[in-house]
């Protein structure tokens, strides 16, 4: 290995030589010290390997010995520097696009907003803009976690808010909170769960709740506040009394505040000892096909390789531009393979699964990023035969949302 390298790096002449006085030429050249590898003799000459370094070594021999010497090939990497280099135009290019990519894989060229409904995501966008988090600024100089923190404090309807960056795009995933269908509430903060309220911070708005109380899902927690001070001039929405007078309609400001509380979440499954059910074995087959309007013709496997199986269908359309689209669409057919499988447990391995799943089950109910404050697993009677556990977890988070209209 560290010979071929060597020999790369000092560059190869492959070269044929040819003439009556060969032995003469070998005995000079290598009176002066030259190496010769990979030798053979054919019928038109001598072909061998020569460094580089002592190729013009043979001038002088092949001269006296009248020996003609054609060069058949040229190996290794000074060879391949001179060829680069007589095209340094194009590898200035090749640097410039280099260095223009590498600067531009530090900038955040668009920033998205996914998982929003209700929150606008121009005002997101605005936000986080003030946050010093906007297109064309360097990745490396922007505290995503800090920025996402501040979006939460920020955005009441939210009850978590991550900000990732996959290379140059920044996504702003929004998890928005659980809002209740109140029509009659509408501007006033609601409570999102049942919970005992531990912390309230009205930024705008009347509290309706005290730190203590226990509020169901659904009540009024901050009402929105209500501007008394009439104006100088009739409103356009103005009522008119029955003396004739007009009494302007007082306008009325959102409620704006956090009511942060104990919620408990809880959930209760059961796993048998003994059960027989159909999963997938992991083994999977592939078929391509191609469809006309209803018509559909496989191309590869025509049908499943296996007595079970779950198939799933993905269509691939194709669209030569923007939105035209050809009659012609690619299927491709996965057929994942079922079998029966005959489970017995142990006690000890059914409670295990049942805690397993009955916390997934929680864990898909609570609201990203909140606080969890307290676990409890409890083993609940059952019949022989299966072992049934209840899992319930208690966490701190913030109720105060605004009713859906």
């Amino acid at each position: 290995m560290f010979e071929r390298l060597r020999a790369f790096l000092q560059g190869r002449i492959f070269f044929l030589a040819r003439g009556e006085q060969l032995a003469s030429f070998l005995n000079q050249v290598i009176k002066e010290g030259v190496i010769f590898y990979h030798t053979q003799k054919s019928e038109r000459g001598m072909r061998a390997q020569i460094k580089l370094a002592d190729f013009r070594r043979l001038r002088r021999a092949a001269h006296h010995t009248h020996t003609r010497i054609h060069i058949m090939a040229k190996y290794g990497w000074p060879f391949i520097a001179a060829r680069w280099w007589r095209r340094k135009g194009l590898l200035t290019g090749i640097a410039m696009i280099a260095l223009v990519l590498t600067v531009l894989s530090q900038l955040v060229l668009s920033i998205s907003v996914i998982g929003n409904r209700n929150v606008l995501a121009a005002d997101v966008l605005e936000r986080a803009e003030k946050l010093g988090l906007k297109t064309w600024t360097y990745s490396k100089d922007l505290d995503l976690n800090q920025i996402a923190k501040a979006l939460q404090e920020q955005l009441p309807d939210a009850a978590w808010i991550g900000v990732e960056r996959n290379g140059t795009e920044v996504l702003i995933k929004i998890s928005e909170k659980t809002r209740p269908s109140i029509p009659k509430e509408a501007g006033n903060l609601v409570a999102s769960h049942a919970g005992i309220v531990k912390e309230i911070m009205v930024i705008q708005g009347i509290p309706q709740v005290h730190e203590g109380e226990t509020v169901r899902a659904g009540q009024v927690l901050i009402t929105q506040a209500v501007n008394l001070s009439p104006p100088s001039k009739p409103a356009p929405n103005s009522t008119v009394n029955n003396a004739g007078s007009s009494k302007p309609t007082p306008p009325a400001s959102m409620a704006i505040g956090f009511v942060r509380a104990r919620v408990w979440y809880s959930s209760e499954k059961q796993i048998p000892l003994v059960e027989d059910k159909i999963e997938e074995s992991g083994r999977v087959a592939m078929g391509w096909g191609i469809k006309f309007g209803s018509r559909v013709i496989m191309v590869t496997m025509q049908d499943s390789p296996f007595e079970q199986d779950n198939k799933e269908v993905i269509s691939h359309s194709l669209k030569p531009w923007r939105n035209w689209r050809l009659p012609v669409e690619v299927i491709r057919v996965k057929y994942k393979e079922l079998h029966n499988v005959h489970l017995e447990r142990s006690i000890a391995e059914a409670r295990q699964l049942a805690e397993e799943t009955a916390r997934t089950e929680v864990q898909e109910k609570l609201t990203p990023g909140v606080l969890v404050v307290v676990e409890n697993v409890k083993v609940l009677p059952n019949n022989s035969g299966a072992e049934r556990v209840r899992v319930e977890v208690e966490t701190y988070e913030d109720l105060a949302v605004y009713a859906n209209p």
